[in-house]
C-alpha cells in the first residue's frame, strides 16, 4: 500500500499541472469502469475464430472501415467487439499466458515483444532483429524503417510488413499468420493509392493535435481514412498472395473527441480500459482465396528482444513505458 501511495504521489508531482494527464486518469479510473458496466467488458476471442491469416489494422474502428471500403465485396462481414481498448491491453487479454504453437506473429507494433514473447511458434518483430529477418532484409523486402514526422517518431510502412509476411509464409507454410500493421494508427503517413505522404504532411495525431484544437475532427478523420486505405492497399494484395481464409480486423478503435456519456468529458485516441463502443467495435471482414492450407502445431519459441530498444521504439511512437 505504501508503495502504491508513493507511486501515486510521484505521478501527481510529475504530471499534476497537465490537464490532459488528469483527463486520462479520470477516463481510465472513473469513467472506464462505468462504461464497462454500461457497454460490457467482454469481446471476441480472436484466436478461437476460423482463419488462416489474421490481418490486424491497428486502431481501425468499424465505421471507418465501412466508409473506406465496400464491405459486400467480402465473403463475410460483421462488426465485433474487441476485448481491448489499446494494443497492450488487447495483447495482454488475448495472448498473455497462452500458447499458440500453430501461429507466427509478424508485426509492426513493438508491444508484442514485451507482452507475449512466449506465446507463439515465432515472432517476427520488424522493430528488432528477430530470427532470420535482419534490418538489411527488411530494407530489401520493400523499404527502410523510415523516420516520419511526429516528435521524432518512426513507423513501419505496410508494403514493408506485407513483404516480410510473404517471406515468413515461405519459411512457415503450415502455420497461421497474424500480420499486425501499424496503420491506420497515427502517424498519418500514407495515401489511398498506396503512396507515402511527404514527410512535411505526415504526423497528424488525434490524441494531441485534435484535443489541442490545432486541426478539425474532419481533418483528422480524413487523414485516418487515407492511412487506412494506405494499409488496405497492401493488406489486400497480401491476402491474395497468401491464399486461404484471411480476416481483416483491428485490435481496437479510436476516439475523435466522443463524449464519455454519462460524463461531460470528451476522449481522444485509445486509452486503456475505456469501454466506449467506438473503441471496442471493430470490423471482421473475411476474404477466401483458393484452398485452405494445412495448419500444424509446432513448438513455442521464446522471442528474444532488447527491452531497452523496444522501450525506445515505443517512446518514439508516443507511448509511456
Amino acid at each position: 500500500m505504501l508503495g502504491k501511495l508513493r507511486y501515486a504521489a510521484s505521478e501527481i508531482a510529475r504530471n499534476g499541472d497537465d490537464p490532459y494527464w488528469w483527463r486520462l486518469r479520470f477516463s481510465s479510473r472513473i469513467a472506464g469502469p462505468v462504461l464497462g458496466k454500461l457497454h460490457g467488458n467482454t469481446g471476441i476471442d480472436y484466436m478461437q475464430e476460423d482463419w488462416d491469416n489474421l490481418l490486424i489494422l491497428d486502431a481501425c474502428r468499424a465505421d471507418l472501415f465501412e466508409e473506406a471500403t465496400d464491405t459486400p465485396r467480402f465473403d463475410e462481414y460483421r462488426r465485433v467487439h474487441s476485448i481491448g481498448c489499446s494494443s497492450p491491453e488487447w495483447m495482454e487479454k488475448t495472448f498473455d499466458g497462452r500458447e499458440y504453437p500453430d501461429t507466427v506473429y509478424v508485426t509492426a507494433n513493438p508491444w508484442i515483444s514485451k507482452i507475449a514473447p512466449d506465446s507463439f511458434h515465432d515472432i517476427v518483430n520488424l522493430w528488432v532483429e528477430s530470427g532470420e529477418l535482419s534490418e538489411q532484409e527488411i530494407q530489401d523486402a520493400g523499404g527502410a524503417i523510415d523516420g516520419v514526422g511526429v516528435s521524432g517518431g518512426v513507423t513501419i510502412h505496410p508494403d514493408t510488413l506485407s513483404e516480410a509476411a510473404r517471406q515468413v509464409q515461405e519459411r512457415y507454410p503450415n502455420k497461421r499468420l497474424v500480420v499486425h500493421y501499424f496503420q491506420p494508427h497515427a502517424p498519418i503517413v500514407g495515401n489511398s493509392d498506396g503512396t507515402q505522404k511527404p514527410e512535411t504532411q505526415s504526423g497528424l495525431h488525434p490524441g494531441d493535435d485534435l484535443k489541442e484544437g490545432n486541426v478539425t475532427r474532419e481533418e483528422v478523420w480524413d487523414g485516418y481514412l487515407d492511412n487506412l486505405l494506405y494499409a488496405l492497399h497492401y493488406a489486400e494484395e497480401l491476402a491474395e498472395d497468401l491464399g486461404g481464409r484471411s480476416v481483416f480486423t483491428a485490435d481496437h478503435g479510436e476516439l475523435f473527441g466522443e463524449w464519455l456519456w454519462p460524463f461531460p468529458l470528451r476522449c481522444y485516441a485509445h486509452p486503456d480500459g475505456v469501454r466506449h463502443p467506438k473503441l471496442t467495435e471493430v470490423p471482421w471482414a473475411v476474404k477466401e482465396v483458393g484452398s485452405r492450407r494445412r495448419i500444424v502445431d509446432g513448438e513455442i519459441s521464446h522471442h528474444e528482444a532488447d527491452e531497452g530498444e523496444v522501450d525506445k521504439r515505443l517512446r518514439n511512437l508516443g507511448y509511456k513505458v
